[in-house]
């Protein structure tokens, strides 16, 4: 007979989100303190700063932690609540994210500066916007956290923000931290847009807008004309300019319009531990700039989740010219990818991203879809030369390029080989092949001859041998136009060996 609690409850009996509705008189002898017994109305007219600001100066102060439930309701604060720095684990739960509103009454940077380690956020909408004002975006930030450690954020909603929904800055130690089950990132940000801009290369100007006022940062966005090749990355900024990479394309002449889209749903900004971040079935919907934008270090792991509607990308990993350190070992595993402004993922400077079994619908107005749609502004070979991306039974992966104009080129540290040599070359392609692999793994290399300019391809190898003969001596190839060389480290033989398709003679 299988095992029935006399209340109808495995393991406590805990209260029903019916019962929390009601209750007032929650107290600390649970660890759980109910933000109306400090005063807290929720009746969204009242100003609730002061009563949650107590609230969380109480909580903080417990050594053991607790828990912060919001009943429903929407709270309007006219100033930020700030979250002292602690290593006492505090959860935040409100009803639900529909039903458990913050949101500001007064202009201000952020709603919430949240802090410290451990808890999690449950169950609440930070809302940029006043909705008894007309839905003015008061607030920058939603909620800007700096140095938090093994927080998890679930089914939280973070939207309307004049700039971020959630800022994570690079402040202190960020590490593990998770967001999952249908957390919200949605309509944060604004697009400026004016016809005053003029400027060529890397430097825009304007006569009258001002780009500190109107809260353009680095890492927003420039976009100027339409289709491919049409946004650029915004790396700095004064009162009358901004410096941009890559350089224009052409110069940018007064009358001319432009769009800057400041702001994400989710950012995380370069600091010197900002890691480990798991982002399971959330929604990135109506940012103006990047839904997800990821500058950590390493470690930050998507699964699932939608990415949609978003002014000039789904997610952007690295950080441009910001900073040229590797945003390195990321995955992007079967997320869903609609109706972005101009590309579905930008790369900038990753270092062994995977990308699995995206589904990928063309932008806008930018990139062409599928594969296209996963891109760098930039166009850096160190871009794309850690990406693996499995895509409709398809495997992609960096191709280099070489027309081997020097002694010969080194494949140490890449797979994949494209040669185009022009016609009348004088001497052999000489390829190095790498030195023996420091693993018992299976390595295999190919070479992709798209002209070998009628001279053969000769591979050579000073570690080991080439098709069991001399490392030094090698094999070559004949050479002609579209043919594949294929590359194996045999253990056994100590030796690279090498075959390939049948060349075209012209």
């Amino acid at each position: 007979m299988p095992f029935k609690s006399k209340q109808g409850k495995l393991f406590g009996n805990r209260p029903s989100k019916s019962e929390l509705d009601t209750r007032s008189d929650i107290n600390s002898t649970d660890g759980t303190y109910n933000v109306k017994c400090f005063g807290a109305k929720g009746d969204g007219t009242s100003d609730d700063w002061e009563a949650l600001q107590e609230a969380v100066d109480v909580i903080y102060r417990q050594p053991g932690g607790g828990a912060l439930f919001f009943p429903p309701g929407l709270y309007r604060i006219s100033r930020p609540l700030e979250v002292p720095d602690t290593d006492n684990a505090v959860s935040w739960i409100g009803h639900s994210s529909k039903s458990t509103v913050i949101a500001p009454s007064e202009p201000m940077d952020y709603l919430v500066r949240m802090r410290g380690e451990g808890g999690k956020v449950e169950g609440i909408k930070f809302r940029g916007t006043d909705p008894l004002n007309g839905y003015a975006q008061n607030a920058k930030v939603c909620m800007l956290a700096t140095n938090i450690r093994d927080k998890a954020f679930s089914n939280a909603a973070f939207v309307w923000g004049a700039v971020h929904g959630l800022q994570i800055t690079g402040e202190g130690n960020n590490n593990l931290c998770v967001f999952d089950r249908l957390c919200v990132f949605s309509q944060n940000g604004t697009v400026a847009k004016g016809t005053d801009g003029s400027g060529s290369a890397d430097t825009v100007q304007f006569r009258d807008f001002n780009p500190v006022r109107n809260d353009v940062h680095v890492g927003a966005y420039l976009k100027i004309g339409s289709g491919e090749g049409s946004v650029y990355h915004i790396d700095a900024v004064t009162s009358d300019r901004i410096t941009i990479s890559p350089d224009l394309k052409e110069p940018l002449d007064e009358g001319s319009e432009y769009a800057i889209h400041i702001g994400c749903g989710l950012q995380t900004d370069r600091g010197s531990d900002n890691n480990v971040y798991g982002i399971y079935d959330c929604h990135f919907v109506g940012n103006a700039g990047a839904g997800l934008m990821v500058r950590g270090l390493y470690g930050h792991h998507i699964q699932g989740g939608n990415f949609d509607s978003n002014g000039i990308t789904g997610i952007h990993i690295g950080s441009g010219m910001i900073n040229t350190t590797p945003a390195y070992s990321n995955t992007i595993n079967h997320s869903y990818f609609e109706a972005n402004g101009y590309a579905n993922v930008i790369l900038d400077y990753p270092s062994g991203l995977t990308v699995l079994d995206p589904l990928l619908a063309e932008p806008v107005d930018g990139t062409a879809g599928d594969v296209a749609s996963i891109t760098s502004l930039r166009g850096y070979y160190f871009d794309f030369d850690s990406t693996s991306i499995s895509y409709n039974g398809r495997q992609y992966g960096y191709v280099a390029e070489t027309d081997c104009s020097s002694s010969s080129y080194q494949m140490e540290g890449t797979s994949q080989l494209a040669i185009d040599r022009p016609a009348g070359a004088r001497s052999p392609a000489v390829i190095q092949l790498p030195p023996v692999p420091p693993h018992q793994f299976g390595e295999k290399l190919e070479i992709f001859v798209e002209d070998s300019g009628g001279q053969p391809v000769h591979l050579v190898c000073e570690h080991a041998g080439v098709n069991k003969l001399p490392g030094e001596r090698g094999i070559v190839v004949p050479g002609g136009i579209g043919f594949v060389i294929t590359v194996f480290y045999s253990p056994r033989n100590s030796s690279w060996m090498v075959s390939h398709t049948l060349p075209v003679q012209l």
